[in-house]
């Protein structure tokens, strides 16, 4: 059965879009650390505090940037959290949706929180052991099967890792795992340099994060 989720995964989130990925991951990463850098409410010891939230909402504004221009084939929207008061981007292909997480290394799974839990919970790799049906055709029965795009990077800002990784429903090993990084150079799929973002987007970029702090605000204030 792991084969199989193997190779839905591949054929969800395929070697030709390794190149744009890392590159999502690395502009968004450039974001957060010039937005970081040049905002003096955050040159301090409470930014770098922020300085890994604020990265992963970097990568999710310019990976769903990205999947909006076409340069990513994938689907892409920000969606509340089913948990808390955050905001997750969503990427959807080929019967997968899929979550961007922060992990310590390329296989290690990143910290549990109850949204990516519950989320998880549609990859039952043991769900028909005795169904006589093929697990092909049950797979593709499934609404939707779950994935992380997990990434890793130095505090200098130096991408360490990013992965397409299937999770099982709660403990074992992954179901699936693909090293966009060691994949890339498998095939040669030479991503561009990362480049240092455009004005207009570090601006979009900027509204964006303004914009997420003034929905937290009015959330919490609405629970008092």
């Amino acid at each position: 059965m792991e084969d199989e989720f193997q190779r839905r995964l591949e054929s969800a989130f395929p070697a030709q879009s390794d190149a744009e990925t890392i590159r999502g991951v690395s502009e968004g990463i450039l974001l957060a650390d010039d937005l970081l850098e040049n905002t003096p409410i955050l040159k301090n010891a409470v930014g770098r505090d922020l300085r890994g939230h604020i990265r992963r909402s970097g990568i999710i504004f310019r990976i769903h940037d990205l999947c909006s221009r076409g340069d990513l084939p994938f689907a892409a929207e920000i969606v509340p959290m089913p948990h808390g008061n955050w905001h997750w981007l969503e990427i959807r292909s080929e019967g997968f949706k899929a979550h961007i997480c922060r992990s310590d290394k390329p296989y290690d799974f990143p910290e549990e929180t109850l949204s990516r839990q519950d989320a998880r919970l549609v990859n039952q790799n043991d769900l028909f052991a005795d169904n006589v049906v093929p697990i092909r055709q049950i797979i593709s029965q499934i609404p939707s099967l779950y994935a992380w795009l997990t990434f890793g990077a130095e505090k200098s800002g130096a991408l360490k890792h990013v992965c397409w990784a299937m999770p099982p429903a709660d403990e074992g090993s992954w179901l699936g795992h693909i090293n966009v990084v060691e994949r890339a150079r498998r095939t040669q799929a030479e991503p561009r340099p990362a480049e240092e973002p455009a004005k207009v987007i570090k601006l979009k970029f900027r509204e964006h994060i303004e914009e997420a702090l003034v929905q937290q605000d009015q959330s919490d204030e609405d629970k008092k």
